[in-house]
């Protein structure tokens, strides 16, 4: 009968750390791989937030009207936006004006279907502040945080071929308004938007 051979206690040994290295170097590729696809996620809903913001400034900036503002001082009231960050209380440029659309069956809801909006960077975010009516400026905005990591916003302004860094043209709308985003994760962001224009009443 022919005698079996056992491992010596050195040949256990090196199985238990061969074993070993093999657990740890998987334990790190699991790591990392859990490690990437958590930025991965985190990128994908950054990405899905900047996405979210062009659009809806693109929807508000569509819809920009001419309308004046009786809370703006009179000798201002005929330009019908500004992107004066001191103005709107910005960390870093800002976009005001008033836009047409906000439907309002039968008018059903307490508020005008017209709607004063501004875009502006408080501590890194990018918001978007509203108020239920153009000329009541009572009770606080409503406040919606579009995205973070925004370090520089600034708008200028596109007028039958010229192009203004500030909105000086009474009783008009510019073309186009381009919107630049200045961006942690995504770097320097620039969108042309296009303005429609539809002209308001006038208030008295």
């Amino acid at each position: 009968m022919q005698r079996m051979r056992g491992f010596t206690l050195i040949e256990v040994m090196v199985a238990i750390m061969i074993i070993a290295i093999i657990g740890a170097a998987s334990a790190v590729v699991l790591t990392n791989m859990i490690d990437a696809n958590r930025a991965s996620e985190r990128r994908h809903e950054s990405l899905q937030a900047l996405q979210f913001a062009l659009l809806t400034l693109d929807r508000d900036v569509r819809q920009m009207v001419v309308r004046p503002v009786r809370a703006v001082p009179t000798e201002r009231r005929n330009y019908y936006l500004t992107n004066d960050g001191a103005l709107l209380d910005s960390d870093s440029g800002a976009l005001g004006f008033v836009r047409a659309g906000w439907t309002n069956p039968d008018m059903m809801l307490p508020r005008s279907e017209l709607q004063p909006v501004v875009y502006r960077v408080r501590d890194g975010v990018l918001q978007r502040l509203y108020v239920p009516f153009v000329d009541d400026s009572r009770g606080e905005p409503q406040i919606q945080d579009l995205m973070t990591g925004v370090t520089e916003f600034s708008a200028r302004f596109l007028f039958r071929g010229d192009e203004y860094e500030r909105w000086e043209i009474a009783h008009s709308l510019p073309d186009v308004v381009i919107v630049t985003l200045e961006t942690e994760e995504f770097g320097d962001i620039e969108r042309w938007l296009i303005v429609s224009g539809a002209k308001i009443e006038a208030i008295p």
